[in-house]
């Protein structure tokens, strides 16, 4: 593995030298160190509900070696709410795990147009390639399923930031995302991405081995979390379930399941609610191509897509 760690240093040094960016949204996670690393952009921008989070502890433990100028933004609860709404909005979306991460992406963007940049660095495409994601690891001992989901997620990638760098005019860069690191990616073995360290099943492995002595191990060894958990953005639950009563959470829930939408909880309420101030209910989408699309279970959503959840309301799976 160390002569593909090298080899692995030098592409992505390389793409690294040819990459714009005079900021970077910074979680203190793998992906955005290592590329903090190389880089050092000017500004390093992190979201973090409050001075506890996860997000918060890291990313200032790095950039106190690799960055000028940190910036940590901490919204306001109402702050947060403008901005869920705006993405619900412009990606006609309920689904909770999908705008509590986004917002802080969106929160970034928003910091750096601020602090006039032209662009922002993204760790994009870390965990799609590598073997980031978490649910990954019970696949260990199954390695022909691993490998089915991790070429099922490579080949489903998808991401919020490239949408919203455009509404925004806001130029970002996405170094994971370069042709010659996702060729890279593709040689390794799953053993190489979901192994196991002092006893701990980790996934991105590969990028964890190669830059333990460069990051030190507080942050390469640092366990994967979404940025709605690593920002603390999961805290304001309770504010979103306080908006609504449980006598209007069970007249809503009667309410969406005639309009064929199974709601799971006050929060996702929250969120179908304002997808309703701007949409119809999914169930009287028109199919403009019969016998391609399909619809969602829980929402009724008409997509077609390869995935395994519906990007409308969040099901898994479907």
């Amino acid at each position: 593995m160390l002569n593909s760690c090298r080899e692995f240093q030098e592409l992505l040094h390389s793409v690294c030298e040819r990459t714009p960016g005079e900021s970077i949204l910074l979680s203190g996670g793998l992906d955005s160190s290592i590329l903090l690393f190389y880089l050092r952009p000017r500004e390093a921008i992190t979201v973090s509900i409050d001075p506890y989070s996860s997000d918060y502890r890291y990313s200032t433990v790095v950039a106190k070696h690799y960055s000028k100028n940190h910036h940590i933004v901490m919204p306001r609860i109402e702050e947060i709410f403008e901005n869920l709404e705006e993405l619900v909005r412009d990606f006609k979306t309920f689904d909770p795990i999908f705008l509590k991460n986004s917002v802080v992406q969106l929160l970034g963007f928003k910091e750096a147009i601020k602090l006039k940049v032209n662009a922002i660095i993204l760790g994009d495409g870390a965990d799609e390639l590598f073997g980031g994601y978490n649910f990954l690891c019970k696949y260990l001992k199954s390695p022909e399923v691993l490998q089915s989901k991790l070429d099922e997620i490579a080949q489903n990638m998808e991401f919020a930031s490239f949408k919203l760098s455009k509404k925004y005019n806001l130029g970002i860069t996405t170094p994971f995302l370069d042709d010659t690191i996702v060729k890279f990616s593709r040689s390794l073995s799953v053993n190489d991405k979901i192994a196991v360290h002092n006893g701990i099943i980790y996934g991105k492995f590969f990028l964890r081995n190669c830059f333990k002595e460069i990051l030190g191990d507080e942050i390469a060894w640092r366990r994967k979390e979404a940025l709605e958990s690593g920002s603390g953005m999961n805290k304001i639950l309770p504010y979103l379930e306080n908006c609504i009563t449980d006598e209007d959470f069970l007249a809503g829930l009667s309410k969406a399941k005639n309009e064929g939408v199974l709601i799971r909880n006050k929060e996702h309420m929250f969120y179908y609610r304002i997808y309703r101030e701007f949409f119809d209910a999914p169930i009287h989408e028109i199919c403009d191509q019969p016998g391609k699309s399909k619809r969602c279970p829980s929402c009724n959503t008409l997509f077609i897509w390869n995935g395994s959840f519906c990007k409308t309301c969040g099901a898994y799976p479907v």
